[in-house]
């Protein structure tokens, strides 16, 4: 484990310098974190992980992390009000405030009367990782740790694609479920 941390932030210093430039403390945060991300993988493949599992073992990595991030908006929504759709719609417009927000991130909202749907038309994290070689690292993480966030938040999360997996947006429909 030791020699899989210190190659993480070996290639961190290599690939960090090439990291686009982002004009918002989020957007850069996320940049960096990706860049994190994919330094973590290629460690774990150059120790001889097969890529599919490092990919899983990455993401279950990362989950801790967003799980902390996700709860704060869980903890602000349940404080403010008691309705589900008022909560989901809180917590994912918290996310769209910082870090998931523009310029770097363009979206669409769409309307929607059971919870919160939008349209991701750009995400600097699926251009990073794509750009790399790993579009599939940004998928099977960063895009699947959504659905942990909608559960989190009291619902579920229905997506038709991700950018990351070739579509043309990442589709996001936030339902809550009524307990």
């Amino acid at each position: 484990m030791d020699h899989i941390y210190e190659q993480a932030w070996r290639n961190f210093d290599m690939l960090s310098g090439d990291v686009p430039e982002a004009l918002t403390v989020g957007n850069k945060m996320n940049l960096m974190l990706a860049c994190l991300s994919l330094s973590a993988f290629r460690a774990l493949m150059a120790v001889g992980v097969e890529r599919e599992y490092a990919v899983v073992l990455f993401a279950d990595a990362a989950w801790k992390v967003y799980e902390k991030w996700g709860a704060l908006p869980a903890f602000i929504s349940r404080f403010l009000t008691r309705d589900p759709v008022k909560r989901m719609r809180l917590c994912v417009n918290l996310f769209l405030r910082f870090p998931f927000n523009p310029p770097g991130y363009v979206f669409e909202r769409l309307p929607s009367d059971d919870g919160i749907s939008l349209d991701m038309l750009r995400c600097p994290i699926a251009e990073y990782l794509s750009a790399n070689g790993a579009a599939d690292l940004c998928v099977g993480s960063w895009c699947n740790l959504d659905y942990g966030l909608a559960e989190m938040w009291g619902g579920r999360l229905e997506r038709t694609g991700t950018l990351a997996a070739g579509a043309d947006r990442c589709g996001f429909r936030f339902k809550p479920v009524r307990r």
